[in-house]
């Protein structure tokens, strides 16, 4: 749970807690009202226990894609990365840059494959496609959503990365060699009412990239060892 209240610790206060008996116990130790309150809870027994101690509660379902069971909660999101405080009055969090959140560096890599053309058939975004054979549980352990990071082909060299490569190729480049480093995370997945609103976001989210990878935080990982050592290569 956390309120508005700042601390010896931080702007926030966090508790564990089980029944909406101890929410309100909380809620009198931070000497706030609970309606003042966000509860942040993966089941559903947390989130009706905040709803009856009437508190607002983000839920983050601790089993993806059931977000249909957690209808009680005012809002559920996909992953603790989309917990925005400054929504529910209270002060944001500080590791936000610029619209994107900084990440431990993960990496993946493969040969680059054929996918199903919609990227540049019905998007106009040429995409370069990685087979999941043997990443899979790597992947699965990060939430769905839009990140960015830097692209390395064994071929030509290091470009910026979101979610397509930030750059103009004048050939397929399918068979080679590409590993990618992400960085940092924007947005998670979303439904739009059109193709059209759908692209506008994709191009948004690469002014989004493009402008955050000048940063020291994320241009540092550029020379990341994943990529030095393929593009030593070239």
């Amino acid at each position: 749970m956390v309120a508005s209240n700042t601390t010896e610790t931080g702007p926030y206060d966090t508790v564990i807690c089980g029944t909406h008996l101890m929410f309100l116990e909380a809620a009198k130790e931070l000497n706030v009202e609970p309606c003042s309150c966000l509860v942040i809870e993966d089941s559903i027994p947390g989130i009706t226990a905040g709803k009856a101690a009437g508190m607002k509660v983000v839920a983050v379902p601790s089993v993806p894609k059931q977000s249909h069971l957690y209808t009680l909660a005012d809002e559920v999101i996909n992953s603790l990365f989309d917990v925005r405080p400054e929504q529910w009055g209270l002060p944001p969090f500080e590791d936000w840059i610029e619209g994107t959140l900084p990440i431990e560096p993960w990496h993946i890599g493969g040969p680059v494959v054929k996918g199903f053309g919609r990227g540049s058939k019905v998007l106009g975004i040429p995409t370069a496609n990685l087979s999941t054979d043997g990443c899979s549980n790597l992947l699965s352990e990060r939430p769905s959503g839009v990140y960015f990071g830097w692209a390395g082909l064994s071929n030509r060299g290091i470009y910026k990365m979101e979610p397509w490569l930030l750059h103009e190729f004048e050939d397929d480049f399918y068979g080679e060699e590409i590993r990618l480093v992400i960085v940092g995370y924007i947005r998670p997945e979303l439904n739009f009412p059109s193709l059209e609103s759908l692209i506008a976001k994709i191009h948004e989210d690469r002014s989004i990239a493009k402008r955050a990878l000048e940063l020291p935080v994320y241009s540092k990982c550029k020379d990341n060892l994943c990529l030095s050592s393929l593009s030593g290569r070239l």
